[in-house]
């Protein structure tokens, strides 16, 4: 009702799904109207409403995008505008954000790029590449993370940074993801590797098919389940807690290990200790980086503290992002048992990093 109550009755409005609304505003006045009428927008949308008794402040990210000689139809128009939405949303709560040619040039990168993704799981052209995890008591490779590589056909190996956004928009992340298991699984089987760790994200979780399919390929492959490791993030463990702790027992069952990334990070962590079968946790490497900075006295307490408890609970601890001798050396002496950065190796391709493990 706010919205109609500022557009005239010749305009527009509708409703696309969710909290998202579209207006088709009839004027000749240009983009300096359409952004006062966004800003009108907001002001009307800000002020508060009462439901079921509860007072709420609801707030609002609008795009606008102008007609003009380049558009040949609405529905380009609408892409636009959510183009702009989208920026605006970037920007924080409250913004109103005109499409300009920037965006557009952002957009068409983003539909070459998913084009690309396409026809890249097509070709299965996604690969792991593998960093060595070790052991700071006698400095042996123990295991190995697996991390996605994207093999461009024009640009090379890209990492997750500069196309995993688009993934999870369009849902194809899910496709690669399944790829790289495979992948892992087949190379696991091949070679004299220790472990290798996995990362799922939450959304697996959500199928009740993520375990019995990722035991089926350990099985496919001819794998020991027990040189297996998950790793998951506290956000995994909020997202569907009784179903993501059915997953995790399936799995340790079969011998696969549990471990908790980015420890510290999240929120009630020392809790998900208790409840999940957990048997390895990686200390965050901005705990890491943080041990010997201007704050690093608290910082070293509290990875102290959570090396502690990890011994008292018998739970293996990987201190992650390890970058000089000196981070090194403070986490020998704290009592971590293996460690992961680019001080200790970087991540590499198969033949290089499994070769002689």
């Amino acid at each position: 009702r706010r919205l109609v109550g500022l557009v005239r009755g010749d305009d527009v409005v509708a409703r696309l799904g969710g909290d998202e609304f579209a207006l088709l505003v009839h004027s000749d006045r240009g983009s300096n109207a359409a952004m006062d009428l966004g800003r009108r927008l907001l002001r009307a949308l800000e002020a508060p409403m009462w439901v079921d008794g509860r007072e709420l402040f609801p707030s609002g990210s609008i795009g606008i995008a102008v007609w003009d000689a380049r558009y040949t139809s609405g529905a380009d128009l609408l892409r636009d505008a959510d183009a702009a939405m989208y920026r605006a949303k970037l920007k924080g709560q409250d913004r109103c954000v005109m499409f300009d040619g920037a965006m557009h040039d952002e957009a068409m990168r983003s539909l070459e790029l998913e084009a690309d993704l396409r026809r890249a799981i097509k070709k299965r052209d996604f690969l792991p590449y593998y960093q060595p995890i070790v052991s700071l008591l006698d400095g042996k490779v123990v295991g190995h993370e697996a991390l996605l590589r994207w093999q461009h056909e024009r640009r090379g190996v890209l990492v997750p940074g500069d196309f995993l956004s688009l993934g999870e928009e369009s849902g194809l992340i899910e496709q690669v993801d399944w790829q790289i298991y495979e992948q892992v699984m087949q190379d696991m089987a091949a070679s004299a590797v220790g472990y290798i760790s996995v990362n799922v994200s939450p959304r697996h979780f959500r199928s009740a098919e993520f375990a019995p399919r990722l035991l089926g390929m350990l099985d496919a492959a001819g794998a020991d389940p027990e040189r297996l490791r998950v790793e998951i993030t506290e956000m995994a463990l909020l997202d569907d807690e009784p179903r993501t702790l059915r997953a995790l027992h399936q799995l340790r069952e079969r011998g696969v290990v549990v471990q908790l990334d980015d420890f510290g990070t999240g929120y009630s962590a020392l809790s998900y200790l208790h409840r999940f079968p957990i048997s390895a946790l990686k200390v965050d490497r901005s705990f890491v980086a943080g041990l010997h900075d201007e704050s690093g006295n608290s910082t070293l307490t509290l990875v102290e503290g959570v090396l502690s408890l990890a011994r008292t609970l018998g739970i293996e601890t990987i201190g992650e992002g390890i970058e000089n001798e000196r981070q090194l050396q403070t986490l020998k002496e704290l009592g971590c048992n293996f460690g992961q950065g680019y001080l200790l190796g970087y991540p590499a391709a198969r033949e290089q990093a499994l070769q002689h493990a």
